[in-house]
């Protein structure tokens, strides 16, 4: 088949392009772009497609300003309209750690959505090709990834998926429908180049693609082709991977997101999940769920690296009985806490709001619920069980109590008071309140209100999400009690019967 042909059946195959739709393609007036258009204004007729050129100048290079009247011209003479723009690449790359190549991506990118958004466009076309996805896989692997990276670019993506963190917040802003598409993905540049001279296209060179001093640019010129030795295929052998990848992706994907369905607890500025259920996973969920989690209270964090999540996945597997301590720290500012079987990701600046917290002294009725914060609750039930059924006490958990049911009532929940001391139970003795919180590492900015439950007497009955007292302790022979149980508001009450 030939290149038209090729590209004709590739947009087909993964609908990259619907029948009548508006379509923006990037121009550069390099040969991947200039090809591109070409061949789009070729296929239009057929498919309905409305073709618009858009050219940015990145205020860069002096020979830009004969480039944009070149794709001006072009664009003119094959009947296309085309907007020509320029915006100030430099500037945007001032900012610490935002290299030139990343603040050029990021305003070009920008600028397409925004003419697409006045063209009443869906969809953005670029140049990329299978040799620009060979050089993606690479920089990626070099780098260090998982699978998101290793997959390479894909053939179309949200507009809005791309993290342009540099720019500012109204730039940023792109519609969800918007889709760039990449056509020549399956194409070589062998044979995008060898199409232009066939149809007699005059592309422009850009020199700043053989300048070495780009990590890009050192890949292309210097690395690929020691590896082309090896294999002369290496772009299609890349290429089957990549795509393989992508299947792969995209079944972890979904998986991945029934398990964040499943087990986030997602607040404005926490993040939390069961804890046993956490480290019952594999470590490469684990791993997805917290970098998710990250993400999502991060979402202009556009890398995270290895050592954000690894810290604390090795943590939990040396310590796989602990169900408090914190703070662990990650990145930008969050930070991983675990407290009442629960592992909580938040901001820092957040505490003490994600935490169970009582600000005066309240009754909890039996049976009832109580709130403790804005995010905590407590749950009270009576549960029986057969004399033959193993008590449900035995096992024992940091975010439940049982009580006895001739417990004196009423219950309360109150914040500590200076003296308080609790009979910890399996001590053997007392320890003061304040002593045991600085043991099981609470956060220090939520221990004065953490909540104590406490008797009728006044007597502390659990530091609740933590240590339970003597007093809760029942009798062998005993098959009813009263179970208290801290829950995130988030996630729903299991049934009387669990």
């Amino acid at each position: 088949m030939s290149v038209v042909s090729d590209l004709d059946h590739f947009i087909a195959r993964y609908d990259l392009i619907p029948d009548g739709e508006r379509v923006i393609v990037g121009v550069s007036g390099g040969p991947d772009s200039l090809a591109l258009l070409h061949v789009l204004a070729r296929l239009a007729p057929a498919h309905g497609w409305h073709i618009h050129a858009a050219y940015l100048h990145h205020g860069l290079r002096p020979e830009a300003d004969e480039e944009a009247i070149f794709v001006g011209e072009v664009a003119a003479a094959w009947g296309l309209g085309c907007t020509i723009e320029r915006r100030d690449v430099q500037s945007i790359a001032r900012q610490p750690g935002v290299s030139l190549e990343e603040a050029a991506r990021q305003v070009r990118y920008a600028f397409l959505a925004a003419v697409a958004q006045r063209m009443q466009a869906k969809i953005v076309a670029v140049g990329h090709h299978a040799d620009d996805q060979v050089e993606s896989v690479l920089m990626h692997l070099l780098r260090g990834s998982g699978l998101a990276g290793l997959r390479g670019m894909l053939p179309a993506t949200p507009l809005n998926a791309l993290r342009l963190t540099a720019l500012p917040p109204a730039e940023r802003q792109i519609p969800a429908h918007l889709q760039l598409v990449r056509p020549w993905l399956q194409t070589t540049r062998q044979q995008i180049e060898a199409y232009c001279r066939d149809n007699d296209l005059q592309p422009r060179h850009d020199a700043s693609n053989t300048d070495t001093t780009f990590f890009r640019n050192r890949l292309r010129h210097e690395v690929i082709p020691l590896l082309q030795r090896i294999n002369p295929r290496l772009s299609a052998v890349i290429g089957r991977t990549a795509l393989a990848l992508q299947g792969d992706y995209e079944a972890l994907a979904r998986h991945r997101q029934r398990l964040w369905q499943e087990l986030a607890g997602v607040r404005s500025h926490s993040i939390s999940f069961p804890l046993p259920a956490f480290r019952a996973l594999p470590v490469g969920d684990q791993r997805a769920l917290l970098r998710r989690a990250i993400t999502h209270l991060r979402p202009d964090l556009r890398n995270i690296n290895w050592q954000h999540s690894e810290g604390l996945i090795s943590y939990l597997q040396a310590h796989a009985r602990q169900s408090s301590g914190g703070p662990y720290s990650l990145v930008a500012g969050l930070q991983a806490w675990l407290i009442s079987d629960l592992l909580i990701v938040a901001e820092a600046d957040a505490l003490p709001t994600v935490w169970p917290q009582i600000d005066r002294p309240r009754t909890l009725p039996l049976p009832g619920r109580m709130a403790l914060g804005r995010h905590w609750h407590l749950q009270a039930r009576r549960l029986t069980w057969a004399p033959s059924e193993p008590p449900p006490w035995q096992q024992p958990a940091p975010a439940r109590v049982w009580l006895p049911l001739d417990i004196p009532t009423p219950l309360a929940v109150r914040p500590r008071r200076s003296g308080d001391r609790m009979n910890v139970l399996g001590l053997g003795g007392s320890k003061a309140i304040t002593d045991l919180m600085t043991e099981l590492k609470l956060p220090r900015p939520a221990r004065q209100h953490w909540p104590l439950l406490v008797d009728g007497q006044d007597r502390i009955l659990w530091l609740v999400g933590q240590r339970a007292s003597e007093l809760c302790r029942l009798p062998a022979h005993a098959t009813a009690a009263w179970q208290i149980c801290l829950y995130p508001t988030s996630i729903p009450n299991p049934s009387p019967s669990s």
